[in-house]
């Protein structure tokens, strides 16, 4: 045997013929000698040269199982009891390297030893003479690299030795986890920067071993082993970088390790467990996936290595279509799609391969066509970002044709993940997948409508690039094309108020083909949607609910956003007739209401309260009113519509019918307007809503005003709707009526004269309602309207009436009254020609011209403008052609010149009509208002200075001067001012008064 060379094949078989002999030799002392002889050459004997004598004695245990167990044993243990004197400290590292080198060959020697053992005496020795010695060889030796390779080949041999025992069911190698977990904390101990041994190659080898043998692993322990073998290969550098400085010979080491490891951990994927089941694919697959995903090229081609290898096994493997990866297919395929444009040519390739896996499976399940993508991979080897789309994107059409509905879900989950990637064009490829998925196949996914748009929407915040959101934004819009009903009902589902993302959901629709058919099931949905209950007036009654009903309220804000960006604005402009009757109602139901507290949330989530609109119902209303008018009349319109306030006036449950009125108005003069928009308001005069019946009679009320009612032949019933009103319940349903009725003048004044006693009638018992001044003023107004146009004739005794009580207003606290008043008897004197001339001339003469003539100074300037009209219009009625002269001559004057003019003309030639004067202001010396106190003390001073002093002596002046000393501690300043200026201005002649 000398005279052969190491590793030579004659060699290896003299060894392997000793073995056999020993095997067979019936001399026990001398196998005995022989086999302690070989042991003490492997002791001796390199590492690299003890191949042979070690399988000299694993060859002999075929014959001779317990002696060559025995024989090793004792080698063992003498070796353990041998050491080295205490003068020989010097050599003990030496000891300890022969130490690693001897334990290793002697675990080597156990392992061979089970692989050459009988099968029927194997199972009983295994456990405790031969992995419990290898266990104690390791722990007590110095452990090194060598050590480590020599346990796995060990694990390795003893695993390969058990299988090929058989299957034995009371059989269980008890020491099985305690080596998995030694192999595992090798693999994890090796660097991540370089192959630097064979360890982790090997480790890889022996799990695969090692995972056969009983007691079987639970997929979870099977999960976590495949894991830490990922862990331990896939980040790795790729070759180009380790092979930068190493040797050609070292180089050319690590590349075949990383070949044999990345082999090794193919197969193990599809040993660990003993079938290959859907349960296990889709585990292994999702383990695979956070490696596919991840930012470094060079682990997600190794990733797509062992998924290729995966799949590829799997499909060999699939022979019941019952067990199918039907319901993993979309999840896979999702990840798998948008890796055809990964930067790597060879992982687009295997990106490829894997898809084909997954087709041929696809189609073997539902026995369809194999699929071949082979002609696509040459357009898959070019670097042109454009071309590889354009061709990731046709692989994609023909995946999508073996797509059933139930793979929708995990299809779009995994194909928004990749989307998040960190590779651009990868991202771009997910979303073109995402889209066309979406298009060739959602007409058949109606019922996974609101599942793939609540997978959709729960990514939109992850995706903060803009062109990824349009990739989102568009494949709603998709899916709305196909089943916009579906989609509409499913985006309802969101909270209020709406985030920007949901926004942007609702104008993307917008700007869909189907967005008007959209547009009008939202207008569907909310006419069809159940009113608040009725009650007599929503704004006042107590206990009522203040919450606004949920769904047409989301409705509103969804119709809001969809018209935004509906184009073209004819499109809208049609529907306009049923949008806007639709939006005032809507308006009306959520005035005064707040938005509730849960609003399309379910539980445990946060509400969002966005700033300003959040806190209001009937302002998220008003704007969806606001962005349907911006669509229909230009924005010179819309201009006049904010200048004028209309819609903060209509947010206020105070002031909303005057914001009504004003949107009336400008809407009269564009032609929004229509037959169907005052049919569809008109039964409103007769809701049981307060604020319904307030919003008919408002917009009533302006249109009164236009020809509109009578082109239409609508006059009569709103004419007749508005007479009865005026007696509703709600004093704004009943104000708004009254005001409707004033405007007939100048809508319809042959149809107010056809119809003057009952209109009268409803004007005059409204001046008399003692509920509400508002009311009061307002047929003041109307009564103005009608008078001027009816005139006195046909008026007739109520003219008489008219004016009676229209001066009772002459000096009541509400200042809106008062001007309303002296309008109105501005109006009276203007028609007083004939019958009622004289009627008139006396009740200004006796008693109204002084108190007009006074409130030329009232304190507000409305009432001051009034006045001076109408006292314009009654001086002629006192028949003093010099005192019109007078008059006339100082219109242009302020009111206090205006009064001491007069005051000077009457203390020259009229002494008596002065006095009338005189003893009428002293009655405004004690009004509750104290601008008339101070208008009183005004025109006072006035006549002291301009009359003479036989006039001021023959009307005593004490209880002026008295009066207005008392001045001196009124409550308001300018009453004080006013006083104390009189005094001071009319000191001389008041105390010349006192001393005559």
């Amino acid at each position: 045997m000398a005279h052969y060379p190491n590793f030579s094949k004659e060699k290896n078989f003299l060894y392997k013929a000793v073995g056999g002999a020993l095997a067979v030799s019936q001399n026990i002392s001398y196998i005995e000698e022989q086999l302690q002889s070989y042991l003490e050459r492997v002791r001796r004997l390199e590492p690299s040269e003890r191949e042979g004598p070690i399988s000299v004695l694993a060859s002999s245990a075929e014959g001779h199982f317990d002696l060559a167990l025995k024989t090793v044993h004792d080698f063992a243990a003498a070796g353990e009891n041998r050491r080295l004197p205490r003068v020989f400290t010097l050599q003990k590292e030496h000891q300890k390297e022969n130490r690693a080198k001897t334990a290793a060959a002697v675990m080597l020697i156990y392992s061979k030893i089970a692989l050459h053992a009988p099968k029927q005496q194997l199972l009983a020795r295994v456990e405790m003479d031969i992995v419990e010695n290898i266990l104690c060889q390791y722990r007590t030796s110095p452990q090194d690299t060598e050590l480590k390779l020599a346990l796995i080949q060990s694990v390795t041999e003893v695993s390969c030795a058990l299988q090929g025992v058989g299957t034995c069911e009371n059989f269980s190698f008890a020491s099985k986890r305690v080596l998995l977990e030694l192999v595992l904390d090798f693999m994890k101990q090796e660097p991540l920067d370089c192959v630097a041994s064979p360890v982790r190659y090997r480790a890889i080898l022996a799990v695969e071993h090692l995972s056969k043998i009983k007691p079987s692993l639970t997929q979870k322990e099977n999960c976590h082993l495949l894991q830490e073998c990922f862990r331990s290969l896939f980040p790795l550098p790729p070759l180009e970088q380790t092979k930068e400085g190493e040797a050609a010979d070292d180089a050319e080491h690590a590349e075949a390790l990383y070949a044999r490891s990345l082999e090794a951990l193919a197969r193990l994927m599809t040993s660990l467990e003993e079938e290959l089941t859907l349960s296990w694919l889709k585990e292994t697959f999702h383990l695979l996936e956070a490696w596919l995903r991840s930012g470094k090229e060079w682990e997600r081609e190794r990733a797509l290595y062992a998924c290729t290898h995966l799949l590829k096994t799997y499909t060999e493997r699939l022979e019941d279509a019952r067990e199918n990866s039907s319901e993993q297919f979309g999840s896979m395929i999702g990840v798998l799609g948008p890796l055809s444009c990964d930067s790597l040519a060879t992982s687009r390739q295997r990106a490829v391969d894997c898809i084909s896996c997954l087709l041929s499976t696809q189609g073997k399940v539902m026995h369809t066509r194999e699929v071949d993508l082979n002609h696509f991979c040459e357009d898959l080897v070019a670097a042109d970002v454009d071309s590889l789309l354009r061709t990731s994107s046709k692989i994609a059409k023909v995946a999508c044709k073996s797509f059933c509905s139930e793979q929708a879900r995990g299809f779009l989950k995994a194909v928004l993940g990749s989307m998040l990637s960190f590779s651009p064009t990868c991202a771009r490829a997910a979303g073109e997948w995402m889209l066309i998925f979406l298009k060739e196949c959602g007409r058949e996914m109606l019922l996974e409508v609101p599942e793939i748009l609540t997978i959709l929407y729960d990514h939109l915040p992850a995706a903060q690039q803009g062109s990824l959101k349009e990739f989102l934004f568009e494949a709603v819009s998709v899916l709305g094309c196909y089943h916009p009903e579906a989609v509409t009902n499913s985006l309802l589902q969101r909270h209020l108020p709406m985030d920007s993302d949901t926004v942007e959901l609702w104008r993307t629709l917008g700007r869909g083909i189907f967005a008007i058919e959209m547009l009008q099931l939202l207008m569907g949905k909310v006419e069809s949607a159940e009113d608040t209950p009725a009650r007599s007036n929503c704004l006042d009654e107590e206990g009522s609910d203040n919450l606004a009903a949920l769904e047409p309220l989301m409705v509103t804000c969804a119709i809001r956003e969809l018209v935004y960006s509906l184009e073209p604005r004819e499109s809208v402009s049609l529907l306009l007739p049923r949008l806007f009757p639709m939006l005032l109602k809507q308006i009306s139901n959520t005035l005064g209401k707040e938005l509730p507290s849960s609003a399309g949330r379910v539980e445990d989530e946060p509400v969002l309260v966005a700033s300003g609109e959040g806190s209001s119902p009937c302002r998220l209303s008003i704007k969806a009113l606001d962005t349907v008018l911006c669509k229909c009349i230009s924005e010179k319109w819309m201009g006049i519509l904010r200048k004028q306030n209309t819609w903060a006036f209509l947010e206020n449950p105070r002031t909303y019918h005057e914001g009504m009125c004003l949107l009336t108005s400008v809407l009269l003069q564009t032609d929004v307007v229509t037959l169907t928009t005052i049919r569809a308001v008109l039964p409103w005069l007769d809701s049981p809503s307060a604020n319904l019946r307030i919003m008919a009679a408002s917009f009533f009320a302006e249109l009164m005003k236009a020809p509109v009612l009578q082109k239409w032949k609508l006059l009569q019933p709103v004419r007749r709707a508005l007479v009865d009103k005026s007696l509703d319940a709600s004093s704004t349903v009943r104000r708004m009526a009254v005001r409707g009725l004033g405007n007939l003048a100048s809508g319809a004044p042959e149809k107010l004269r056809k119809h003057k006693k009952a209109i009268l009638k409803a004007l005059m018992r409204a001046i008399k309602d003692v509920t509400s001044s508002e009311i009061v003023g307002e047929s003041l107004s109307a009564l103005a309207k009608v008078v001027a146009e009816l005139g006195e004739k046909d008026i007739g005794v109520t003219f008489k009436e008219i004016a009676l009580y229209t001066k009772t207003f002459f000096d009541v606290d509400e200042a809106v009254l008062r001007s309303s008043a002296f309008t109105l008897y501005g109006v009276l004197a203007s028609s007083a020609k004939r019958k009622w001339k004289s009627f008139l001339g006396k009740e200004i003469t006796t008693s109204t011209w002084t108190r007009i003539m006074l409130h030329l100074q009232d304190p507000d300037p409305e009432v001051c403008n009034a006045c001076r009209s109408t006292f314009l219009l009654c001086t002629p009625f006192l028949g003093l052609q010099k005192l019109q002269t007078q008059v006339a001559l100082n219109t242009e004057k302020s009111a206090e010149e205006l009064q001491e003019a007069v005051c000077s003309h009457l203390a020259r030639d009229m002494p008596e009509l002065l006095e009338s004067v005189y003893d009428t202001l002293q009655t405004y010396f004690w009004s509750s208002c104290w601008g008339m106190r101070t208008a009183a003390i005004r025109l006072a001073g006035v006549i002291l200075e301009n009359a003479d002093s036989q006039w001021l002596r023959e009307h005593s002046t004490s209880f002026l001067s008295t009066a207005l000393h008392l001045f001196h501690g009124d409550e308001h300043p300018s009453v004080q001012q006013a006083a104390a200026q009189v005094l001071r201005d009319n000191w001389v002649e008041l105390r010349n008064l006192r001393s005559n």
